[in-house]
Formats: C-alpha cells, structure tokens, sequence
C-alpha cells in the first residue's frame, strides 16, 4: 500500500517550494489563507502524512518561546504573561518576555532581538499587526500568534487570539444607553489597528443611534489626563466616557477630580480588562471583563501546536466577553 508522497513530492505536484508547503500545512505565516487551503486540499487528495520523526531530527529546537507585549504599565499584561508562561512551562518551554511601549521602531528591534536567540515562535500583542508580520517573515519561518490585534490581522497567515472586540463595545455602549445617556465618548490609545477597529465599531453604533460619537485620544498619562480634562470641561461635555483599557479609566478618574466632576453623578465611566484593582476604585468600576490569562494559555498551546505539526483548531480565535456593573455608572443627572 502507498505511503502517498513525500513533503517535495507534493511540493512538486503543487507546483510551488517546499518550504511553502510546510508553512501552508503547520499553521505558519508567509503563505495565503487561499494556498494554504489549496496545499491542505490536495495533500489529503494525495493521501500525504508528514514524517514527524524525520521533521524532529531536520529541525533545531530552542525550546524558547517569545512573547511581546505593548505596555507593561498596564497590570492586564501581567495576566497574560502568565497564563502564557503557565502553558509554555508545562510542555517543556522557556519564554522571552519583552515590550514595545508603544513604540514601533522598538517593536521591529525586539523582534529582530527575540529571533537572534532562535525562538521556536512568538506571541505579539503588536502596534501594527502587517509590520509585524512583515518583520517575522524576514527573520524566521517559525510560528507567530497575534494577540488582541485587529480582525482585519485575520487574512496575514499568522495565528491569532483576542477578546471579542465588537462584544466589547457593544456592551458597553447598550449599557450607557441604557442608563440614558446621549453624549458619550470613547478614550483610546491610537496608533494601535486594534483601537482604530474600536473606534470604527463605536461610530457606527452612535450613529445607529442617531447620536454624535466623540473620541479622545490618549497619549502619556499626563497627556491624557489633560486631554480628557479639556473634553470634560465644555458645556456640552460627555456625561459618560468609554475606554479601551481600565488603566486609561483611572486617568478619566483623574480628570474627573481636576474638573470637580463626581463619578457617577456628574460622569459614567466603562473601562475595560477588570483589573483586580478597578473594582477597589472609588466608586468601584464598571467594566469589561476579559480573561487574559486564557489569552496567554492558548497563545502558548497554539504555538507549541503549530510547532509539533498539529492541526490548529481555531487558528483565528475570539474569547467572550463580559460586562460587570459596579458603581461607577448611573443614569445622567438632571
């Protein structure tokens, strides 16, 4: 009985490199959505079994994995890391912990970095997902899992893994509209393709509603909590704002104390992450709850999958969200 074709006999049948092929049916980025379907097709057409013990011998392990977070400033980071390194121990691997602060050129230097010491793949919560992969490609063909980026991040070939964003703002959004609340702003980190995708969502549930969306962007802490100041001190100031991290929340809680606004009186404030500490703020924060530790869990278990071979269940993945009300939101006064 045939054994079907070898990894370049089915390249050969395909028509493209081997290598391609390899990407195409580990889950590794640098090919299509479309020519991975293609090469998965007509190798079980084929009748193709890689050879994983020949593919263990071919291929050095470091047995190091990386991850790079955007800002570790922000404790929701912390959760991450660990959840990541929980999994990643587990089976054997040690991770490589860096952050970009927000700053791109320092991204590209940290990959760059992460790929001297021959990682086996990298986890990135990135600035800008396509220069990210672009960078990735350049410097290794191992597996990379984006986290919290864009949808749109969907089509690069990488993995990825992320909170429900539309969830997110949906909720938080129903929730001040409930309330009855009509000038609502949303305060974000741009720069970010994830936040821009935020601030897309939020316009078009404000304009649904046939309601002016407003949107405050963030920048340092002091920026910030200056820029949310000068947007709460009009006479048409927001009566509620929403916030794309419960970090950014604490500087509306600043703000709010600079301009004698008292929340949640004067102000409704949504942040987002539920931070152990949020709800210790007074009063207590209203926010969306997203399990980052299972974020970083699965990110581990989706690379070591990849690496081993393994069909990746999922490779594009969307964690529910939840809304908990505490004490920072109320119906807005008058």
């Amino acid at each position: 009985m045939s054994s079907g074709p070898t990894l370049k006999g089915l390249a050969a049948i395909i028509g493209i490199s081997p290598t391609a092929v390899s990407m195409a049916l580990n889950g590794r980025p640098g090919v299509s959505d479309e020519l991975r379907a293609r090469v998965r097709a007509i190798a079980a057409e084929q009748g193709y079994r890689p050879n994983f013990a020949a593919r263990a011998l071919r291929v050095e392990r470091s047995n190091m994995l990386g991850l790079i977070s955007r800002n570790l400033s922000n404790p929701g980071y912390l959760r991450l890391i660990d959840g990541f390194s929980g999994a990643a121990e587990e089976r054997g691997y040690q991770v490589l912990v860096g952050t970009s602060d927000l700053d791109q050129a320092r991204e590209t230097n940290m990959i760059r970095a992460m790929t001297n010491r021959q990682l086996d793949g990298l986890a990135i919560a990135p600035i800008d997902a396509k220069a990210v992969l672009a960078t990735w490609q350049d410097e290794s063909d191992r597996p990379l899992v984006l986290v919290n980026s864009a949808r749109s991040a969907r089509s690069s070939g990488a993995m990825s893994i992320r909170g429900n964003a539309s969830q997110a703002v949906r909720s938080a959004v129903d929730h001040l509209l409930e309330l009855g609340h009509s000038r609502i702003a949303l305060l974000t980190n741009p720069g970010l393709s994830s936040a821009s995708e935020r601030v897309s969502l939020f316009r078009r549930m404000m304009k649904a509603q046939g309601l002016t969306s407003r949107v405050i962007s963030g920048g340092t802490a002091d920026e910030t909590v200056e820029r949310v100041v000068r947007a709460l001190s009009g006479d048409d100031r927001p009566t509620a704002v929403m916030t794309d991290s419960d970090l950014l929340a604490h500087y509306v809680y600043e703000a709010a104390i600079e301009t004698g606004l008292r929340i949640p009186h004067d102000l409704s404030v949504v942040g987002h992450d539920d931070l152990p500490t949020s709800r210790l703020l007074g009063p207590a924060l209203t926010t969306i709850a997203l399990d980052r530790f299972e974020i970083g869990r699965q990110a581990a278990t989706m690379l070591i999958g990849a690496l081993n071979g393994d069909e990746i269940d999922r490779p594009h993945r969307e964690l529910p969200v939840e809304l908990k009300v505490r004490q920072s939101t109320a119906p807005p006064a008058g």
